[in-house]
Order: structure tokens, then C-alpha cells, then sequence
């Protein structure tokens, strides 16, 4: 039997009726359950790191002048090892990472982390050293009061013996500070303060601390050779800060400081260099422009030394601190740093006291999310108070560029070149007699791969 041509037309369109009256017709479905509630976000997490870095460094012992062989045995019969001059050395380090936060509300935060650096000279053995790092910041902020409690303590597991120097070597420019963080110590900073908004001013309590404690053996030193000492040291200050908004998001500040350094023993005799000072400070902190950051604050450091300070020492110097950087924005792919930091500090090898001063520009440009270039250079100059007669200043241009494998994975490739320019005067038959050992130069290059878990 046919099929009239009409009757497929008119199945569709009884279907189109009767397929919603059936559908009308079924039982309601059940109302979907309601949504539970998310669960609470945990106040814990963790963040972990290994960086693997190998380097070369061209003057282990920042050293350049070549002692004599007579000085060399002489140093070895008083049972000390002379440093090699110009002595190079691949250098591997190891650097994990692993970091703790509880932050429970926003008035308490907890941010702990430790991360060990442990480091081989591979002909140079005697400046292995491994440094324990750890960190414990308390934050929190109570309606518009913000509150911070940061501290840093380290120890370093290294050398217990401070490094001779066989003439016409010299201690090196400042001291020697690489030779100095490889050899054993420990070291703590911490910082307190507390930030209260009221209307266009704030009023910011402030206190900070640092203590170094080094722990090598104190020995005398010889004819031909000298034997670098450390001296331990601590410095302790408290003050305000008052703020006054004179422009979005930036404020004029004025600050004082009352503090006190020490400088202990050196051979069991107390140094004499212990001062107290009073610090006034002006500045300005924020961002006046979306392209400018500031954090400038400088101002006069009023010294008042112990008695006991030898003759053509000025015991109520004027002196000057500043503690100063600028960050330009010029595009959303490049960085500049410009930063100054001037402050009076008890020496560490020496009963003396010098202003340490620090002249640094850096340029960093992202290419894109993956690859970076940055380079800077450092003036950083260490000025004796007279009668010492020691003016070093190193300088040390610098290159790194980075990639970014993945979110996890990245590697730096970096490059730096020292050399040092000395301004005290060499005189025969005085503590400057030597004074051009105190030179070098010293290059070092740096391949490292970080992996965060």
C-alpha cells in the first residue's frame, strides 16, 4: 500500500504537538540539591627549590701579588698556610629551597623558610663551606595598623681559620669579603615595625638589629706575613618615621634614629671603637608616576666614640648615612635600579672603624616570558677614619641573562669582573708599606639551573 505524499509532513507536524503534551504530561524531575558551600581555603602552603650552579673563579683568594718564597716558609713554620695569588678554581654549589606560610587571618602571617648553600672549591679545598640560611617573618595588619617582624640568621659551617697573606701580599680591598662569608660565623638581622595611617600623615616605630659573631681562631701575625683576624660586632637601633602625603600614593618622611655598634675583642684586648649615634633623616617613599619608584632617606649621623680612641682620631665626627634607591619603569619590558647606601661600620679585620659605600646601577629587559637580560655596575668603596690609612674602592661591571624553560624549570648564565683601585699612599716601614697587595682583580662566570617543585 502507498504512502500519500502528505502523510509524512503531517506526522512531523502531530509530532511537534503531541511530544510536547506527552512531555507536559510527565512528573516533574526532581529539584537539582543545592550547592555546597566551598570548602575553606587552607592557611598553610609551601613552596620548594633546587638550584644547581657551576662556576669558575679566577682569584679564589682575591689575591694578585706574588709572595715571596722566604715569606712563604716563614708562614708555614708558624704553622699557617699562605694564600696562592691569582689561584683559580671551578666552584659547585648546591642551593635547596624550602619555604613554610600560615596565615590564619590577616592580623597574623607566619612566612618561615630554610635553604642551605653548600659549596665545593675543587682546588681550593680549604674554602668549602656550607651555609645554614633561615628566615622567620611575622606580619599582620589590624584594621588600617600594619605590623612586621623580620629575622634572618645565618651560620656558616667553614673554614675555622682566617687567611694569611705572605708578603708583599695584603689583606684585600675591605677586607676580603668573599674570603670572610666562607669561613665560620654566625650572623643575625632582624626589624621591627609598625605602620598607623592617620588622615594624609603615618606615624611608623621602627627597630633594627644586627649581630655577627665570627668564629675562626685569632692568631698574630709575622714579619712576612700577615694573619687576617676577625673581630665580632653588633649594632643596635630604634627611632620613628612620620610620613605626610603630598601627592597620590607618595610621602615626604622624617625620621630619627638612636643608636649604638660595638666592636669586641681582638687578642683579648677591647676595642676602643664603640660609639653611640643619633641619626635625622628626610625622604620621600612611593610612587608619584606609574613609570618611578622611590625609597630615598638620608640625613646626618651624629658619632660620639668611647674614650680610648687613638690620637688623630675624631671622636665626634659628622658623618653622613643614606639608604637610597630609585626604580624606573620606562616600558613594560625593561627595569632600571638606581641605588646609594652610605653607613658608618666597626671594621671586621682591624680595630678601625670605615664608611661603607655603595654606588650600583642594574638594567634588566624581558624579551618575553621566557628569556631576560640584565647588567649593572657597582662602585663600592670602604673609607677609613684617620689615623688608619686605607681607601679601597671595587668596582665590578656585570651581565646575566635568563630563560625560562617552563613555570618549573629555568637557568641563568651570568658573568662578573672585579678590580680595585687602592688611594692609600705606599710608605716603607708603615702599615702601608704593603699597600698595593691589597689590588686584584678577579673574574667569575656562572652557569645555574633552578628547578621549583
Amino acid at each position: 500500500m502507498k504512502t500519500c505524499p502528505t502523510s509524512r509532513p503531517l506526522a512531523l507536524g502531530l509530532s511537534g504537538v503531541i511530544v510536547p503534551v506527552a512531555l507536559g504530561a510527565q512528573p516533574a524531575a526532581p529539584a537539582a540539591p543545592p550547592l555546597q558551600p566551598a570548602a575553606p581555603k587552607s592557611p598553610w602552603s609551601y613552596a620548594a627549590s633546587l638550584t644547581l650552579k657551576e662556576a669558575y673563579d679566577s682569584n679564589v683568594y682575591i689575591q694578585d701579588a706574588e709572595p715571596t718564597p722566604a715569606n712563604v716558609a716563614a708562614a708555614r713554620a708558624a704553622g699557617l698556610n699562605p694564600v696562592e695569588a691569582q689561584k683559580g678554581s671551578f666552584v659547585t654549589s648546591l642551593l635547596p629551597r624550602l619555604s613554610l606560610d600560615w596565615r590564619p587571618s590577616a592580623a597574623f602571617n607566619v612566612s618561615a623558610a630554610y635553604a642551605p648553600e653548600i659549596v665545593f672549591y675543587h682546588s681550593a679545598s680549604s674554602e668549602d663551606y656550607v651555609t645554614h640560611r633561615g628566615t622567620l617573618n611575622l606580619t599582620g595588619k589590624i584594621q588600617d595598623t600594619a605590623w612586621e617582624l623580620l629575622n634572618t640568621a645565618a651560620y656558616i659551617d667553614g673554614n675555622e681559620l682566617g687567611p694569611t697573606f705572605a708578603r708583599p701580599g695584603d689583606v684585600p680591598a675591605i677586607g676580603g669579603i668573599p674570603l670572610r662569608d666562607r669561613r665560620e660565623a654566625f650572623v643575625f638581622r632582624n626589624s621591627f615595625r609598625v605602620t598607623q595611617p592617620y588622615g594624609k600623615f603615618f606615624f611608623r616605630p621602627v627597630m633594627t638589629t644586627y649581630f655577627h659573631d665570627f668564629k675562626t681562631d685569632q692568631r698574630t701575625s709575622g714579619a712576612g706575613y700577615a694573619y687576617e683576624n676577625y673581630i665580632d660586632r653588633q649594632d643596635l637601633n630604634g627611632g620613628v618615621d612620620v610620613g605626610y602625603q603630598v601627592y597620590d600614593r607618595t610621602h615626604l618622611v622624617l625620621g630619627y634614629r638612636y643608636g649604638a655598634q660595638d666592636q669586641f675583642t681582638l687578642l683579648g684586648a677591647d676595642s676602643p671603637y664603640d660609639s653611640t649615634y643619633h641619626r635625622i633623616l628626610v625622604g620621600v617613599e612611593g610612587s608619584p608616576a606609574k613609570w618611578v619608584k622611590l625609597s630615598l632617606l638620608a640625613g646626618p649621623d651624629l658619632r660620639h666614640f668611647s674614650a680610648g680612641t687613638p690620637a688623630g682620631f675624631d671622636r665626634n665626627e659628622l658623618l653622613y648615612w643614606v639608604d637610597a634607591s630609585v626604580t624606573l619603569l620606562p616600558t613594560s619590558q625593561d627595569t632600571i635600579t638606581l641605588l646609594n647606601r652610605r653607613y658608618e661600620h666597626p671594621a671586621f679585620s682591624s680595630f678601625s672603624v670605615y664608611e661603607d659605600v655603595t654606588y650600583e646601577i642594574t638594567w634588566k629587559h624581558k624579551f618575553d616570558d621566557q628569556l631576560s637580560l640584565s647588567a649593572g655596575f657597582r662602585a663600592y668603596l670602604g673609607d677609613w677614619q684617620a689615623p688608619v690609612q686605607r681607601e679601597d674602592w671595587i668596582y665590578t661591571p656585570s651581565v646575566t641573562v635568563g630563560y625560562a624553560f617552563s613555570a618549573q624549570l629555568s637557568a641563568e648564565l651570568a658573568y662578573s669582573y672585579d678590580w680595585v683601585e687602592n688611594n692609600a699612599a705606599v710608605v716603607i716601614g708603615t702599615p702601608t708599606e704593603f699597600a698595593d697587595g691589597r689590588k686584584f682583580t678577579r673574574h667569575m662566570v656562572s652557569l645555574g639551573l633552578k628547578y621549583t617543585f
